[in-house]
């Protein structure tokens, strides 16, 4: 890769683009992975598999978690999705830590966090966090954090308190 480097400063005079710096497994293992996380793990029918498969491709999942099918926990930052014990993750979610302008940041399920089906969670500009035991409503669209013990839905999200709760009962 050093030469690739040369040949943009000398040649091109201008700067490298990033992926010069990678090493050449690097550069065959990033497709790879992103074929494996986005055509073959959501659509495998096993749960246990599909964690299993998540692990192994660099995900942080804890124990005891279940991911639903059609899921898309974004590939180009997989050291900042982290999911830990005994969450559930409904069908059809989606995870996005990275925009335009915006960099990597976390996305934190914290334990026993249930999101419902088809949410998407934004990390935005400083991440997000879904509370322990927390309940996130179907369809809802998560770009802040959600408290312990919270209930939220809603696009974009909203966090109900304990009277809208009593109320919807």
């Amino acid at each position: 890769m050093y030469l690739v480097e040369e040949f943009y400063r000398k040649v091109l005079k201008k700067e490298a683009p990033y992926y010069t710096k990678y090493s050449f497994l690097t550069i065959i293992w990033k497709p790879i992975r992103k074929y494996i996380n986005v055509v073959i793990i959501p659509n495998t029918p096993f749960s246990s598999l599909r964690i299993y498969l998540y692990r192994v491709i660099g995900f942080k999942v804890g124990k005891n978690v279940f991911i639903g099918m059609k899921c898309y926990l974004d590939d180009l930052a997989i050291d900042k999705i982290v999911i830990e014990d005994n969450a559930i993750i409904s069908y059809g979610c989606y995870f996005a830590c990275h925009g335009k302008g915006q960099g990597h940041t976390q996305i934190i399920i914290k334990e026993g966090a249930y999101i419902g089906m088809r949410c998407n969670l934004i990390s935005g500009h400083r991440g997000i966090t879904i509370g322990e035991n927390s309940i996130v409503g179907a369809g809802s669209l998560v770009n802040r954090d959600i408290p312990f013990n919270a209930k939220a839905v809603g696009v974009p999200i909203k966090i109900l308190d304990d009277k809208e709760n009593i109320e919807s009962n």
